[in-house]
This record gives C-alpha cells, structure tokens and sequence, in this order.
C-alpha cells in the first residue's frame, strides 16, 4: 500500500561504490546522490543522478600512473520493484603519467558514457532513514579521452558496481 511505497521510496539518496576502488588498476571511487522524479503514487519510480568519479595517482595498465576526475548525471527507471536500468554520463579531466608505449605524459578532457541494470535491496527500511545495497552490472565506454597508445586495451569495459545507499 501507499504506507510501504513510502517507506520504501523516499526522495533523497546517497550512495557509495564498494568494490572498484579496491580492485587492482582500477581503483575507482564513486559517491552519488539521487533524487526521485516521480511522487509515490506513480506505478513506475525514477531518479535523478548527480554524482563525482575518482581516480586519483593509481597504476594503470596503459600509463604509469592515471589520475582522473570526472562529475556524472544520469536516469535510474525502475521497472519492477528494485529492478531498474540506469544511463549516466561521466564528464570531467584526466592526466596520466609515462604512457607504457611512447613514454609520453597525456593530458586530456573525459567523458563516458555508461548504462547499467541492476537491483536495489533493502537492508533496513525505517520512517526517516532506509538502507539499502545497489548491485548493477552494465558497460562504460569512451567518448572523449586520450592517454596515448593503448596497444590493443580497449577503452569500453564491461564492469559491475557494488553501491551502499541511504534513502532520506
């Protein structure tokens, strides 16, 4: 009923990536708050994403070290309960040190593309605060970007996302 929806679906969020930050030449740190677009007594929910994507000093695969910083927007549809898909764009700048083909340094504007499906579950629901896990799987992809020679690495990954969330 409309008591469970409101519990379940407030109009505020935080979430932050558990995992890409520890894995190896990614080490990717993402923090994001969302927002509802629809009232409770739509079928279908939705939110707005605002969120920062950081990278900062890590050894990469393609440079010897990539820093990088980028801001994100994007659509979260829900399609039935926690199932939703998700599109974002990550824009922003990176720099990387010491390409491993050229020896060269590489400045350059950033911005991915990326869309996800995933399910949101809920830890805790309460009145005022709900805590909730976000397990996505999806893609990201270049748009703009250039670190030098990749020699053959491609610049789309398939890649999954493990986000911790409070609902306020």
């Amino acid at each position: 009923g409309a008591q469970t929806d409101t519990v379940h679906y407030k109009k505020w969020g935080v979430e932050a990536e558990l995992v890409q930050s520890f894995i190896p030449t990614v080490q990717i740190s993402r923090i994001q708050v969302t927002r509802a677009l629809s009232g409770n007594d739509s079928k279908l929910k939705s939110d707005l994403i605002i969120g920062a994507y950081f990278r900062p000093n890590v050894n990469h695969d393609v440079v010897e070290k990539i820093n990088e910083y980028m801001l994100a927007i994007g659509y979260r549809q829900f399609l039935w309960k926690g199932l939703h898909v998700e599109g974002k764009s990550n824009m922003g700048y990176a720099w990387g040190t010491k390409n491993l083909i050229d020896g060269k340094d590489y400045n350059t504007p950033t911005w991915f593309w990326e869309a996800n499906v995933g399910y949101k579950f809920y830890l805790k629901k309460g009145n005022k605060v709900s805590l909730y896990l976000n397990p996505q799987f999806g893609a990201l992809g270049k748009v703009v970007a250039d670190i030098g020679p990749r020699g053959g690495k491609p610049d789309n990954f398939i890649h999954g996302n493990f986000f911790v969330g409070l609902n306020f």
